[in-house]
């Protein structure tokens, strides 16, 4: 599972010319420094820089009006936390940023799948019903399914779609969620703003695979 935690704020120029000071602080970790290209028609600006651990595993990319922290493998929400936290800090006392515009949390979840025949089992591990016409077979062999769904105070996106595995060994089911908040937002609430998307994502996310999925994610079914 990939995860990435962004926080958006009105431009901020510190940001901009006094990157080196955060990258100070955070070098002992993330010490390869992945410089952004070019792109036509965007500003040099808006494009981060990123600051990526040895391994390639965790990452922050940082830019005149955006802090995001990523993580390729991910290994539970209390250590992901405790490490974005501890990024978000060292921000905050270095920029004045009180108001943010957007916090968004994904979470890409890769299941492998075996084709029956050419057709996709979606029943196999997600619990999803597509109602058609009776004369439309739902035997997919393809599927490319995005939704959105609001809560209180924000919403989640999800996009489901199978792919060829990264060793392209094999196909997997990309189930990839997407929680937004864009309104009332502060710099000191962070911590909550991460909790509750955490919250929305992990009830979607049980809520979507199947006990039978569960169980091979525990292990239980080879």
């Amino acid at each position: 599972m990939e995860t990435v935690f962004e926080i958006r704020f009105p431009g901020e120029p510190a940001v901009e010319c006094g990157r080196d000071k955060f990258y100070e602080q955070i070098r002992d970790t993330y010490s390869k420094v992945l410089v952004p290209r070019l792109v036509e028609g965007k500003a040099i600006a808006v494009e981060p820089y990123q600051f990526e651990s040895e391994d390639g595993n965790y990452g922050v990319m940082l830019s005149i009006n955006k802090l995001a922290i990523y993580c390729k493998k991910y290994e539970g929400f209390d250590l992901f936390k405790k490490e974005t936290m501890r990024l978000v800090d060292i921000f905050g006392k270095l920029y004045k940023v009180k108001k943010l515009t957007r916090t968004g949390l994904r979470y890409i979840n890769i299941i492998p799948f075996t084709r029956e025949g050419e057709i996709i089992p979606l029943q196999n591990y997600l619990n999803i019903k597509i109602g058609l016409p009776e004369s439309i077979s739902t035997d997919f062999a393809n599927l490319n399914l995005i939704f959105v769904s609001k809560t209180d105070s924000g919403s989640i996106t999800t996009r489901i779609e199978p792919a060829i595995s990264y060793d392209r060994s094999h196909e997997v089911i990309i189930l990839d969620f997407d929680y937004a908040r864009e309104k009332d937002l502060n710099f000191s609430s962070i911590s909550q703003y991460l909790n509750e998307s955490h919250q929305h994502t992990k009830y979607l996310f049980e809520e979507l695979i199947t006990d039978g999925y569960k169980k091979v994610m525990k292990g239980e079914i080879v």
